[in-house]
């Protein structure tokens, strides 16, 4: 017991060496404020340069948590520190400064910084808790791939730059999102457009939720290639022309939708997508991209509103049945699509409502369909997406009722038809009979 006692108290004793704070540091004197290098924790108020960042790197390996909220960053010239550049600016977390810091967990910059350097922070394994300062405008190129047990991460509405390869490799990343100003932050922040570089969030293969404004403006190609992104609504981004090369590729979205404003769909920009059963092109795109949108095997309808057919790359839709996927456009551009290479091959007559077995009848056998498949003895896939009555790729009961009403509706239909063919029938009769009455007998057809 005594044992245990004496372990517990060194614990203690070490747990309170472990963490060191510096107040009023003085830029570049960091490391004569410090004895212990093998400190877990860190907070700092006052100035720090490219100097201290240098000496962290370096000395401070074991560091877990660093606070420098209180901290300001100022401009170096000098030595060559990081990445062969002597001349480090101010409110700037330099170029690959915090890069592969192996315990590092928990980080909170500096207030004033508006800028992280290329590769700061990248590959930080354990980094899981960073918060981001309200200032902040640009999170420069690799500034944090590779940190694989980052979660979630709230940037700023002051950003407008998020550079190449930003959050590459991300792999754990949920949520990335926009956050309102706490009470410690005093900037009135104006939101700007947005850039979103090359790669920025590659291989993020656990990120499905993405709000980051609504002013995209260049969005770079393969942006969100390979990520977890299951939906995403880019309906209020009215400032984005293009999506991207391979911008969207090889992704779990199942549902997309583009802004009105969207002209261009480049190379690849949907390749590999299977989930996505719907898609409606913008009435102003003007040009699809070569193998746009090839193997997105799950594509049932494509609703194009252009009314003037868009000219398109090689292979847009290679590796689909276009036959079985239904092409909806204007009434009156259908001939120029039916007649356009490519689009020529989409299936456009709407098939009939109802008619889930494509016999061209609603009857009691589609019914039967349905209830089978709702109790699992049948599979909807069977039936080329007619199952879903209501169009939101499930079964139940709501369909069955909707299948009922059509059925019921097209023999109420069907009985109007007939009782009014058959007073067009009995007023005829009555015509021809009057007609031949008052015609004199001479002149009757005999």
């Amino acid at each position: 017991m005594q044992r245990i006692l004496l372990a517990l108290i060194a614990t203690v004793l070490n747990l309170g060496i472990a963490a060191e704070t510096v107040d009023n540091c003085l830029a570049g004197q960091l490391a004569s404020r410090i004895g212990d290098h093998s400190i877990t924790a860190l907070d700092v108020s006052g100035h720090i340069d490219a100097r201290d960042f240098r000496f962290i790197a370096d000395s401070l390996r074991q560091l877990s948590t660093l606070d420098l909220r209180q901290a300001v960053v100022d401009a170096y010239h000098g030595t060559t520190l990081f990445a062969n550049v002597s001349d480090y600016a101010a409110n700037t977390v330099p170029c690959q400064s915090l890069a592969s810091m192996q315990e590092l967990q928990s980080l909170w910059l500096p207030r004033t910084v508006t800028h992280l350097g290329e590769g700061c922070l990248a590959g930080c394994p354990k980094l899981n808790d960073l918060v981001l300062p309200w200032r902040l405008t640009h999170i420069g190129d690799y500034a944090l791939s590779g940190c694989e047990r980052l979660v979630e991460l709230g940037v700023p509405q002051s950003l407008t730059h998020i550079g190449d390869g930003a959050l590459m490799g991300c792999t754990a990343l949920e949520r990335i999102a926009m956050l309102e100003p706490n009470a410690e932050d005093t900037v009135t922040v104006t939101p700007s457009p947005l850039h979103i570089g090359t790669r920025a969030f590659a291989n993020c293969q656990s990120l499905t939720m993405v709000s980051l404004g609504t002013m995209w403006h260049d969005v770079d190609a393969e942006a969100f290639a390979e990520t977890g992104l299951k939906q995403l609504n880019l309906g209020d981004q009215s400032l984005l022309t293009e999506l991207p090369d391979w911008s969207l590729s090889n992704t779990s979205l199942t549902s997309l939708t583009l802004p009105n404003s969207l002209q261009r769909l480049g190379e690849g920009s949907l390749m590999n997508v299977e989930g996505i059963a719907q898609l409606t092109l913008p009435a102003q795109v003007s040009y699809i991209g070569s193998y746009a949108m090839a193997y997105t095997t799950g594509l049932k309808q494509l609703n194009s509103q252009p009314t003037r057919v868009p000219a398109l790359g090689d292979s847009v839709w290679y590796g689909i049945d276009q036959s079985k996927v239904l092409l909806k456009v204007d009434a009156g551009s259908l001939t120029d699509y039916r007649n356009a290479a490519q689009w020529c091959n989409f299936m456009t007559s709407n098939p009939l409502r109802g008619d889930v077995n494509g016999d061209g009848r609603v009857d009691i056998i589609d019914i039967n369909i349905l209830i089978n498949i709702m109790l699992g003895r049948d599979q909807a896939e069977k039936y080329d997406g007619r199952a879903y009555i209501n169009d939101d790729q499930v079964v139940d009961i709501i369909d069955i009722n909707a299948e009922i009403n059509i059925m019921l509706a097209r023999l109420r239909a069907l009985r109007q038809a007939a009782e009014e063919a058959a007073r067009l029938k009995a007023r005829g009769q009555q015509t021809a009979a009057q007609t031949s009455a008052a015609t004199p007998s001479s002149l009757r057809m005999r």
